[in-house]
């Protein structure tokens, strides 16, 4: 690692190529729309992440959407995959591998209608936190929109000091040279610290248990959560008033079923957070009630409220679309306030409006027309739930989808064509909801023997067990492993079959197909 740059940001292992949905500009305009807020919507629309990882989620959503997207990532690796995979699909994004410093230094940026730093807030120095309040001061258009994710308190307090001993251990014990023997070894003293009963831990009768949790965690998402020099975890309040230099005011979260008290808090909860007026003192009393550990926070640079006839006409016009079929959803949902019933007699009618017509996307109004006598309220917060759930998603319009597949087929080519290499990417682009869907790795290949004109199941199973079987791979079913050719191309013809009998009708509907 080189300090020099680095800034003490773990950069010996690479990030995971993980997608966000919360950055999705249809998904944070459906969040504030959700809490009756205004938001832009325009094809000429400039997007920015900052701390872009791989760059999974920024190209999805600049081949998703119309507009232009621009971020920076300073790992120098993470900028050039970001960059290569961006001219497969004819981007005109702008991929930097600038610090903060360097990005606001510039004289070549637009003005943004939308910022997202996912989780980077937590793992930056606080010189570098005021570089992000700044480039948002000024770039970020009066009417934008801004996603932040962090670490929070009070949720975080019991395991802050576990990453305190992991990030002292790689500093001042560790001698390993490898990043993963390095993670290994901190992860093991700290084990055999709680295994010696410190006070501390007496405490805290749970903490044998996040510890496990934590050790299953993939390695490379653990050495840049756990392992930076600087991790500063804040209370809502904090960062509130960290952004507020910028003209930015918090709006909502990026969390759709926090708009659904009873799934979150108890009667009892209810009751004082209602005796709370002010909205920042609130939202921070809400946190001790969920023990909120993650923040997705919404704030805007001079927010519009819409009256409740505006936002119930904007809310009836919004398309839906499902993202698996309607048989595999729950009948339950996790929430704060522990696992809830989904009431068969609301959702069963909704699930059954939304898969017709080969589950092609709906508006709300259509919806409302197809499950009547149910009431508008009831439907609109069914559908929240189910879009918390990942089970449906908001839609862009038809003219933005229009403009944007063309990319979005391009891309999706190319990513499942790295999938006869690895499996590194399970997301492909939807042009309907402007963002990602996750689709595995043998569901690519099997897309791959779809657009290669091969028409039945079997045949996508042999091509996808002639590619892994080429790289000495196979499959593990039910913990063990399929040993013979024979074994495995029967797996692989189940899983096709399934495939095309659920899935493949998914991706149709989403123009993923």
């Amino acid at each position: 690692m080189s300090e020099v740059w680095s800034e003490g940001y773990f950069t010996d292992v690479d990030y995971i190529h993980s997608y966000s949905r919360e950055i999705n500009p249809v998904f944070m305009r459906y969040c504030l729309l959700l809490r009756g807020i205004a938001s832009v919507e325009s094809t000429e629309a400039y997007h920015c992440e900052l701390g872009f990882g791989q760059g999974v989620s920024i190209n999805i959503h600049a081949a998703a959407n119309p507009g232009r997207f621009l971020g920076t990532d300073f790992t120098p690796s993470q900028a050039a995959n970001a960059t290569a995979l961006a001219a497969t699909y004819d981007s005109d994004s702008r991929f930097y591998d600038d610090s903060f410093e360097q990005l606001l230094a510039r004289d070549d940026l637009p003005q943004f209608d939308s910022i997202s730093l996912h989780g980077v807030w937590t793992w930056v120095s606080q010189d570098n936190q005021k570089y992000i309040v700044e480039f948002a001061r000024r770039y970020l258009k009066p009417g934008g929109m801004l996603y932040i994710s962090y670490n929070s308190l009070p949720g975080w307090s019991p395991a802050a000091p576990l990453r305190q001993l992991f990030s002292l251990h790689d500093r001042f014990v560790s001698s390993a040279a490898r990043p993963t023997e390095r993670i290994e070894s901190a992860l093991q003293f700290t084990e055999a610290l709680l295994a010696a009963n410190p006070t501390y831990a007496k405490g805290l009768p749970n903490l044998g248990s996040i510890l496990q949790g934590i050790k299953g965690q993939d390695h490379r998402y653990l050495a840049h959560e756990y392992f930076n020099r600087d991790w500063d975890c804040k209370y809502f309040t904090d960062v509130v008033d960290a952004l507020a230099p910028a003209k930015l005011e918090y709006v909502t979260t990026a969390f759709p079923l926090d708009a659904v008290d009873p799934l979150n808090l108890s009667g009892e909860a209810m009751d004082f957070l209602e005796t709370i007026d002010h909205p920042i003192m609130r939202e921070q009393a809400r946190d001790y009630f969920v023990n909120r550990q993650f923040r997705r926070d919404l704030f805007m640079r001079g927010a519009i409220r819409l009256s409740a006839s505006e936002q119930r006409q904007k809310l009836l016009n919004t398309r839906f679309v499902m993202l698996q079929t309607a048989d595999s959803v729950s009948d339950t949902v996790s929430c704060p306030a522990g696992e809830a019933v989904l009431v068969a007699e609301v959702y069963a009618p909704v699930l059954h409006a939304l898969a017709a017509n080969a589950y092609a996307p709906k508006t709300l109004r259509q919806l409302l027309d197809e499950v009547h006598p149910l009431p508008y309220d009831d439907l609109a917060q069914a559908i929240n739930v189910l879009v918390a759930m990942g089970a449906v998603a908001p839609c862009q319009s038809e003219t933005d989808e229009a403009l944007v597949q063309s990319r979005c087929s391009m891309l999706n080519l190319q990513l499942c064509k790295r999938s006869l290499l690895n499996s590194q990417i399970q997301t492909l682009a939807s042009p309907v909801i402007g963002g990602g869907v996750t689709v595995g790795r043998f569901q690519q290949l099997f897309l791959i023997a779809i657009k290669q004109g091969k028409t039945r199941p079997v045949e996508w199973a042999q091509l996808a067990w002639g590619i892994i079987a080429e790289q000495g791979e196979g499959i593990v079913k039910d913990g063990k492993a399929l040993t013979t050719a024979h074994e495995n191309i029967v797996e692989l013809t189940e899983q096709a079959e399934t495939f095309a009998q659920t899935s493949l009708i998914i991706l149709k509907a989403l123009k993923v197909a």
